[in-house]
């Protein structure tokens, strides 16, 4: 009995197995698609949120998407992504429910465009992450300044790459592209080139700001010469 007893105590106290849990971390560009291999892709890491101890790491790479599956507005629960998506795919070895930080830094280009953005949620031993994935939604464009003579030229787009330009599901027309002198915004215009806008803007002029005022996403960069 003393022996049963002894073992029971022994088994109790073993330390649980770690169970494979896989996981596939999506980047959904704010406003349009997903963030993959035409933008340099984005960083990754999977991180134990309690430690900071780092689970995984690598980098998102991969197609934008099915526009017919992703821009339409379909009911919540609808799965957007297929196997070409971008994505990053890992397997943590995890005994008990664990919460995770998933950091994620990009796109890699054009240079300086870098957003980053961390979220944490529970991961179940044993349970995958189902649907598209965890899925984390990058606010912003992706927006570049330089002069060019008297002009001020800026090139936009949303952060997945998708173009800018008239008749397309990013019409121009929705984007507000403005130089900024002091306290006083310059409207630049289109400029017949996708993802173009520009303007002459007073000497002094440091700043451009991308607005959409569709989705909300919105960026900032310094002028470069």
């Amino acid at each position: 009995m003393n022996r049963l007893f002894a073992l029971a105590v022994l088994l109790s106290a073993a330390p649980a197995l770690a169970v494979p849990t896989p996981v596939t971390v999506r980047v959904l560009s704010q406003g349009a698609k997903f963030i993959g291999t035409g933008m340099g892709g984005m960083d990754v890491e999977l991180a134990d949120a309690a430690t900071g101890k780092t689970l995984a790491r690598g980098r998102i790479e991969g197609g934008t998407g099915d526009t017919a599956k992703i821009m339409p507005g379909a009911p919540r629960g609808t799965p957007m992504a297929d196997a070409n998506t971008a994505g990053f795919s890992a397997t943590l070895d995890i005994a008990e429910p664990r919460q995770v930080r998933v950091t994620v830094s990009g796109p890699m280009k054009p240079a300086g465009v870098v957003v980053t953005k961390a979220e944490t949620r529970w991961l179940i031993p044993g349970q995958p992450v189902v649907g598209d994935g965890w899925v984390v939604e990058l606010p912003g464009l992706a927006l570049t300044a330089h002069r060019e003579g008297g002009q001020i030229v800026v090139d936009v787009s949303m952060l997945c790459g998708c173009p800018i330009a008239p008749g397309t599901l990013w019409d121009e027309k929705r984007f507000e592209v403005k130089a900024w002198a002091g306290n006083n915004p310059v409207r630049l215009t289109w400029a017949g080139k996708t993802g173009r806008f520009a303007g002459d803007v007073p000497a002094g002029a440091t700043w451009v700001t991308a607005v959409d005022t569709l989705s909300g996403a919105t960026s900032a960069a310094k002028i470069t010469p």
